[in-house]
């Protein structure tokens, strides 16, 4: 429906001088890797036997019934590097810096722990007997990835490869990219004879929830979660209003059903070539419907 296009949407309000989820989650997830070094530095053993054995994920510690580990691991990192947090928390401040504002506070968790909880699911199934542990935000930042490659994925971006070499290249082929990797580390490596570090199956994991929201998350009214036990589509306010108030006037336009269909097809040509591939009178007319909903 119109209604469930976020493009279509009156602008959000600003919200509280609070700070955005992408704050607190970069907060939240540096200040654990410090506590994990000054445990370490103080008390030496203890963070193996305290964070390893309480929030890393494995598939011994998921038999054990230690299920909060599906979400937990994603806030360690391995406190050996520097390189494993910083690569997280750059790909969480740069992706939700973008994608948040788009999406709201609320949806925009939804996505992040989302990612992390299906790359710690694929990861328990494919290493169920293992105590093996995995920690890190790798699933939850690649499910930010996919969700904005699949947003845009014919903008340009420069990246830093190897923080160092700038590369410019669309989304879209980052995305497969991604994905060539994680299934070629996971092949042959992961499940392999030669074992890495990396838990490739947890980014594919990442990768496909960023995938499923991209495509479903956004005909869902996530502002009723917190309160209701079912989720469902919103109606528009002015719905409501029609059935209270009948029309008093009418214009000389096409019929409801027609309009509708010329929309539907307009938004359909954004999903797939962008906003700019419109006519003049494509958008005069996207905006006039616009205006009737408001």
């Amino acid at each position: 429906m119109i209604y469930d296009r976020p493009y279509m949407r009156e602008p959000r309000p600003p919200e509280s001088s609070a700070r955005s989820a992408t704050s607190y989650l970069l907060f939240g997830t540096v200040a654990v890797f410090i506590l994990q070094h000054v445990v370490n530095v103080f008390f030496p053993g203890l963070n193996y036997r305290f964070f390893q054995e309480w929030f890393a994920l494995s598939g011994t510690h998921f038999q054990e019934l230690k299920v909060w580990t599906l979400l937990s691991y994603s806030f360690l990192h391995s406190i050996q590097t520097l390189w494993h947090i910083i690569g997280n928390m750059a790909g969480l401040y740069f992706l939700g810096r973008i994608i948040e504002p788009q999406l709201g506070r609320q949806s925009f968790l939804i996505l992040y722990l989302g990612g992390a909880l299906a790359g710690g699911l694929l990861y328990v199934l494919l290493h169920f007997n293992s105590s093996m542990v995995v920690v890190g935000a790798s699933a939850s930042v690649f499910a930010l990835m996919a969700f904005f490659c699949l947003r845009h994925p014919e903008e340009p971006i420069t990246l830093l490869l190897f923080f160092v070499l700038p590369v410019t290249l669309k989304p879209k082929y980052l995305l497969r990219i991604a994905i060539a990797i994680s299934l070629f580390g996971l092949l042959f490596y992961e499940l392999g004879t030669t074992r890495s570090s990396i838990a490739h199956s947890a980014h594919l994991g990442g990768l496909g929830f960023g995938f499923l929201f991209h495509h479903y998350g956004h005909r869902l009214n996530f502002s009723t979660l917190s309160n209701n036990k079912s989720v469902g589509i919103e109606l528009p306010k002015w719905f409501a209003r029609l059935k209270k108030h009948p029309a008093r006037y009418t214009v000389n336009r096409p019929s409801a059903n027609q309009n509708t269909q010329e929309v539907d097809r307009i938004l359909d040509k954004i999903s797939a070539k962008g906003f700019d591939a419109l006519s003049q009178k494509e958008k005069e007319t996207l905006h006039r419907a616009q205006q009737d909903l408001s």
